[in-house]
């Protein structure tokens, strides 16, 4: 059952979210999702979520919204050390202390930036591991994709086997695309294919 938890961010802060968001042109709450399961080893002392508490409530300017947690994003934060603190002041601090501290492998724009639609043939069950995963976490396909890119795997592309493959709609950033642009259009579903590759090792 989905648990909706109201965040509350300083200005800074928020603004960051928007423009990581545009960057994978995404939403809000993909991009939410995404940092919570992505340092979700991550812990806050007691002194560290009370001054980021403090910090959002001195912002005068502050942004406050919801999103909806599916169960597994639930049970990440079950298993932490809440001290005295609610499950949404919790969720607050730790995502500002995210956004104000984290500043390796995110991208940014100030305006979103298109996608671009392809369709590529994929092994199918790399397929089926991305949209399992993301129905589990919330973070949709393409969000989950797109954020694989910033952190390009380095190979020679390749064109791939032909056996236990489906075709799959890919949704690139433009950015994104513009990595396939001096590849071989047969080539092109081995980078999908190892993208979707180094993301399942995260959750390994």
């Amino acid at each position: 059952m989905k648990k909706r938890i109201e965040v509350s961010l300083t200005k800074r802060n928020y603004q960051k979210l928007i423009r990581r968001m545009n960057y994978l042109a995404s939403n809000r709450t993909n991009i939410v999702l995404l940092c919570i399961f992505l340092y979700q080893d991550s812990e806050l002392t007691e002194d560290r979520i009370n001054k980021q508490l403090e910090k959002i409530k001195e912002d005068k300017e502050k942004e406050t919204f919801y999103f909806m947690a599916l169960p597994y994003v639930q049970n990440i934060f079950k298993h932490k050390k809440r001290y005295f603190f609610s499950l949404d002041e919790y969720v607050s601090a730790f995502l500002n202390a995210l956004l104000e501290e984290e500043e390796l492998n995110w991208e940014e724009l100030e305006k979103k930036q298109p996608k671009i639609t392809s369709i590529y043939s994929i092994d199918k069950n790399l397929v089926d591991w991305l949209e399992n995963f993301s129905e589990k976490t919330g973070v949709s396909q393409t969000t989950l994709l797109n954020y694989s890119f910033m952190n390009p795997i380095r190979f020679e592309p390749y064109i791939v086997g032909k056996k236990n493959k489906v075709r799959k709609g890919v949704y690139l950033t433009q950015s994104n695309f513009e990595r396939f642009k001096d590849v071989e259009t047969a080539k092109r579903p081995s980078i999908v294919e190892e993208q979707i590759k180094a993301l399942k090792t995260l959750t390994e």
